[in-house]
């Protein structure tokens, strides 16, 4: 899958807005994530798989080699998320292999689908068709709107900490390609020499590659 994002919410304290291009492969699990910038090089470039993970800064010409892909879209949207679940959460699936355990159907006419592992998943009739409208998994909560070939085109995120928001974002999906060949140069871990390594706690000190400029 290929597509692009638009971001906008709040992780703590601090605003986010941007757009990123994103590609996703299933086999291997292969996330690319590239964070467009008005003009000039991406403001960042994300790539991992299950189990190796790579941030490029081009504009600052630093990388982060020692954090897992969860730790990095931790850092980036506030979503402590595993790359494959990340992908299952934008495209309305909530968990990577949704396996139905019991379902119920409430007054208002939505179905309750409870998955094993502990998450659940809200199915409503769009135009006669059951789509997933909302589910929640581990302190995270999801809805789905908009959508467009059964694949939600509005995604909003909200994740909770000791009944209180931390991250609520709003992601929009645009120009979304299924089933499509994908050139494996595009998730290869490499960095140019002139790179010089970070760790996300010196970064955090420097740059948030998301934080909305706008509103400081």
């Amino acid at each position: 899958m290929e597509l692009m994002l638009a971001i906008s919410g709040q992780a703590g304290d601090t605003k986010l807005r941007g757009r990123i291009r994103g590609a996703f492969k299933k086999l291997p699990m292969s996330l690319r994530l590239e964070g467009l910038s008005p003009f000039g090089p991406p403001g960042f470039v994300l790539m991992t798989g299950l189990d190796s993970a790579l941030l490029l800064l081009p504009r600052e010409r630093h990388v982060i080699i020692d954090a897992t892909g969860r730790d990095l879209l931790e850092f980036l949207a506030g979503v402590a998320l595993d790359p494959e679940d990340f992908g299952a959460v934008l495209t309305g699936c909530l968990v990577p292999d949704p396996n139905p355990l019991r379902a119920r159907i409430f007054r208002n006419g939505w179905m309750g689908v409870d998955l094993k592992g502990g998450a659940t998943l809200f199915l409503h009739e769009v135009d006669g068709i059951p789509v997933v409208v909302a589910g929640q998994r581990n302190g995270l909560l999801v809805e789905y709107h908009d959508h467009a070939r059964g694949l939600p085109r509005r995604v909003q995120v909200q994740t909770t900490s000791s009944n209180r928001v931390v991250t609520e974002l709003t992601v929009i999906l645009s120009q979304v390609s299924i089933n499509i060949d994908i050139d494996d140069r595009a998730f290869l871990m490499e960095f140019p020499d002139q790179f010089s390594p970070i760790t996300i706690e010196e970064l955090r000190d420097t740059v948030v590659p998301l934080k909305d400029s706008s509103n400081p």
